[in-house]
C-alpha cells in the first residue's frame, strides 16, 4: 500500500468553470470572485491518496485483494478484459473546502459557495490525475501498459460497489468513508481502478463518455 501526499500549486480555471456550469471565459463571474475562490481552495484543500497494485483474474473478474473482489458489471469487467493486474486509488482533498462552501450557502453568499464547491471539485480531479501518472510511471519501469481510470457508477460498474471497493484499498487510512447510500465522504473524493497489461492500450476517451448519465448538464 503507497500513500500519495500530493501538492496542489493550481486549479484550472476553465475546468472549474465547467463545473459551475458557467461560460468558460469566466464572463458570469468577476475576475476577482474566480481568483479568491481558487486561492481559497487552494488553502483549505487536504489532498491525500492511496493505492496499491494488486493481481486480477479476468476470467472471472476478481480483484485478489484482502478480501478479494468480484466485479459487477459488464462495462468494467470489458474494460480489464486484458489487464491481469489493477491498480485501486483513493484520492480527497478533505472535507475543509465542503464545509466552507456549505456556510456560504447558509449565510446567503451563493456565488463564493458555488465557485468553491467547484474549485474543489476541479482539485480532486487534477490529485487523481497525478496518481494516474505516478502509477503510469510504475508500470512503465516493468514494460507495462495502463488503461484510463474507471471509477464505480461509471457504465454500469454498479455504485453499490463502492464500499467493497474502499474496503480493498483501506480507503479509511486516507479519511474517506462510503456512506450507506455508497456514496463517498468527505464528498470531494474519487475512488478508481486501473488496469495493467503488457497490451498497447486505447487512447482514454473524454471524461463524460465513460459516465451513463447523459441528461448530466456537465457532460461534453
Amino acid at each position: 500500500m503507497a500513500f500519495y501526499n500530493g501538492t496542489l500549486f493550481e486549479i484550472d480555471r476553465k475546468e472549474m468553470l465547467r463545473y459551475a456550469g458557467m461560460n468558460p471565459k469566466g464572463k458570469d463571474f468577476p475576475k476577482e470572485a474566480v481568483d479568491s475562490a481558487i486561492q481559497e481552495a487552494l488553502a483549505l484543500a487536504e489532498p491525500r491518496g492511496i493505492w496499491q497494485v494488486l493481481p486480477y483474474s479476468p476470467s472471472e473478474g476478481r480483484i485478489e485483494g484482502n478480501p478479494p473482489l468480484m466485479l459487477e458489471g459488464e462495462s468494467i469487467r470489458r474494460h480489464l478484459s486484458n489487464s491481469w493486474s489493477v491498480a485501486v486509488l483513493a484520492v480527497t482533498v478533505g472535507d475543509e473546502i465542503e464545509r466552507t462552501s456549505d456556510a456560504c450557502f447558509k449565510a446567503g453568499d451563493y456565488v463564493r459557495g458555488l465557485l468553491l464547491d467547484a474549485a474543489a471539485t476541479t482539485a480532486v480531479e487534477h490529485l487523481a490525475d497525478q496518481v494516474d501518472r505516478l502509477i503510469q510511471k510504475e508500470a512503465e519501469k516493468d514494460g507495462q501498459k495502463t488503461v484510463w481510470r474507471f471509477s464505480p457508477g461509471y457504465g454500469d460498474w454498479p455504485v453499490t460497489q463502492q464500499k467493497g471497493f474502499c474496503r480493498l484499498i483501506r480507503a479509511e487510512e486516507i479519511g474517506i468513508h462510503v456512506t450507506d447510500h455508497s456514496m463517498l465522504f468527505p464528498r470531494k473524493s474519487v475512488s478508481a481502478i486501473i488496469g495493467i497489461s503488457q497490451c498497447t492500450q486505447p487512447p482514454a476517451p473524454a471524461k463524460c463518455r465513460t459516465c451513463s448519465l447523459v441528461t448530466c448538464p456537465f457532460r461534453h
